[in-house]
């Protein structure tokens, strides 16, 4: 008769710390899926500020080399200004009268 009870007892047990455990799992999984959330949304500002950090860092990268080419084609368009200039005058100095300008 003992061993009837006891084995009741044990399944009772059973029943209950199944039931415990999937109400347990259950919350588990909600307070997971609600921390989740709330990293998600936690983590936007800073996902955004790299955004910016790096589109900034990218445009001084270009803007650097953008005005770099900037100089240097200027440089050659006005050194192939001055050779035109020289070349369209027949290679002789400019001349105001009898004064020699150049």
């Amino acid at each position: 008769m003992t061993s009837i009870i006891t084995s009741i007892n044990d399944l009772i047990t059973s029943i209950f710390e199944v039931v415990f455990s999937v109400v347990k799992n259950t919350f588990d999984t909600g307070y997971q899926l609600l921390l989740a959330l709330v990293d998600f949304f936690a983590d936007i500002p800073k996902m955004l500020e790299h955004t910016v950090k790096g589109s900034f860092e990218a445009v001084g990268g270009v803007g650097t080399f953008i005005a770099s080419n900037i100089v240097v084609i200027a440089m050659i368009a006005l050194g192939s200004y001055g050779y035109l200039v020289y070349i369209r005058r027949g290679g002789r100095p400019v001349q105001d009268g009898t004064k020699k300008l150049n």
